[in-house]
């Protein structure tokens, strides 16, 4: 397939993809508190999908009451006994549900908050915790866990397949970082709108030296806001950093039509890549890591992401490379800046409350 045709291709269905959705990794949350002899669970689960899946909203008015949210208390209590196991030295355990409620994150998206308690008749020794929570609807979706024990904390990806066990006493702060590595790769592939972004730097000036320039100031970028946010030196206010995202997508569209030969491409990916760090980091803001285990995740987290973006741009250097030696490369690339542009001017309008 000719350059020009291949460079099309992907133009149009990362645009078309993205159309549908910027931000499609759903997840759940979870924290398990390990005592001498019980463990309390605090499970979060997106309220869509939970309404989706249990029919929560009882009158089809559209949204699930308090009343509702109530009266499903015995369906929610039978879901997370199914899809949460809890093992303690070996031995399955059952839990009883405290209490039901809705919890937002800070993004303003809700969910269904369940407080359960795990008793033990014996102090516990060890522990297998495993959740399959919205597996019905996502085989792969996964559930960002904290386990609290020994006056420590130990972060963990569920996801169906893996299950989190530890014989307490022993302390692993850095025993998940693969886990988050994990998490980082796919959060990069989920989000479209960093790959847009990435697409439209990459669109214009092809030359390895932009390309390694661009690259590195975009990952400097993004790492130091990456940790600022995680570490809540700052917080800025979740739906101004999606517009801006939106917005700088949009720019390096039309700076890609209006501009021949952009000069120190480097410097904008820069300072977008510290708008683009934000929206990364929001993840793991919503999990509220402990300082504990932090280290370790935010570690992983920022490879996985460098490792995912890395494989993205080996695919798109070479199309685009292939492109600047075809007499087409001026329509494509106008072609592929207008798609991007416009993609980002909806974004931006939807991001807007």
């Amino acid at each position: 397939m000719p350059a020009f045709k291949q460079l099309l291709v992907v133009a149009f269905l990362v645009a078309v993809t993205a159309a549908v959705d910027a931000h499609s990794l759903s997840v759940s949350y979870a924290q398990f508190s390990i005592g001498d002899r019980g463990i309390g669970a605090v499970v979060r689960i997106p309220l869509d999908d939970l309404d989706l899946l249990l029919r929560l909203d009882g009158d089809l008015d559209g949204q699930v009451s308090d009343a509702e949210l109530a009266a499903s208390r015995a369906t929610l209590a039978g879901y997370v006994a199914r899809h949460v196991t809890v093992d303690v030295d070996g031995a399955p355990m059952g839990a009883s549900v405290d209490r039901v409620a809705f919890w937002r994150d800070p993004a303003g998206f809700a969910y269904v908050e369940i407080d359960a308690r795990i008793a033990a008749a014996t102090p516990i020794h060890s522990v297998a915790i495993e959740t399959t929570l919205l597996v019905d609807l996502y085989p792969r979706h996964k559930t960002l866990g904290e386990i609290v024990a020994n006056g420590g904390s130990d972060p963990f990806v569920f996801e169906p397949g893996r299950v989190y066990r530890r014989e307490i006493g022993a302390r692993r702060s850095w025993r998940t970082a693969a886990s988050f590595v994990r998490l980082g790769i796919e959060h990069i592939f989920t989000g479209y709108d960093h790959i847009l972004f990435l697409f439209g730097l990459l669109l214009v000036g092809t030359g390895l030296r932009n390309l390694v320039a661009v690259v590195t100031s975009f990952t400097v970028a993004h790492s130091v806001t990456l940790a600022l946010t995680t570490l809540r030196a700052v917080e800025p206010v979740p739906w101004t950093i999606e517009a801006a995202i939106a917005l700088s997508i949009a720019y390096i569209g039309f700076e890609n039509l209006f501009v021949r030969n952009p000069r120190y491409r480097w410097k904008i990916a820069f300072l977008f890549g510290l708008v683009h760090g934000f929206g990364f980091a929001a993840i793991l803001r919503d999990m509220d890591l402990p300082r504990g285990g932090l280290a370790a995740s935010l570690f992983g987290f920022n490879a996985g992401v460098e490792l995912g973006q890395l494989a993205i741009v080996s695919v798109m250097y070479p199309v685009i490379a292939a492109l600047s030696r075809t007499p087409h490369r001026v329509l494509v690339t106008r072609v592929a800046s207008s798609i991007i542009a416009a993609v980002g001017l909806v974004w931006f309008y939807q991001r807007i409350p």
